[in-house]
């Protein structure tokens, strides 16, 4: 299925990382393969702040499940047109990105979402603008 160039040296690095923030499962997989060779939210939106560190930025997998954290995207068959769960469909998002990119396609609010990203935005200029 995967249109791409695999890249299975970039993938175990990306994996090394992808690991170190405590993904587990598809990811892993389709970043030692290849599929996946750098992290970054690829949706076709990115979301995060650059003032965090933008499509490159992520949080580490916790119990809070942070807006930030990376999660699993059916691409380039999504779930709704039966795509499934493999590593050669798999991309790499952040879960807040995940999320509305999800309300946007079935046309659901994510004003709240919105308003989400702009509290970080701030909050993350906040904590830049601190003198040490």
């Amino acid at each position: 299925m995967s249109r791409v160039e695999r890249d299975p040296e970039r993938g175990r690095a990306a994996a090394a990382r992808l690991k170190a923030l405590g993904v587990k499962g598809i990811l892993i997989k389709a970043a030692e393969q290849g599929y996946i060779t750098q992290l970054a939210c690829k949706m076709p939106e990115c979301f995060c702040p650059e003032e965090l560190g933008g499509a490159c930025y992520f949080e580490p997998v916790t119990d809070e499940l942070s807006d930030w954290m990376p999660t699993h995207e059916h691409f380039p068959r999504s779930k709704r047109a039966g795509g499934h769960r493999d590593v050669d469909n798999a991309i790499l998002a952040h879960r807040l990105c995940n999320r509305i990119d999800y309300s946007m396609r079935v046309g659901r609010s994510h004003a709240r979402d919105l308003e989400r990203i702009r509290k970080a935005r701030v909050e993350a200029i906040r904590r830049n603008n601190k003198s040490p």
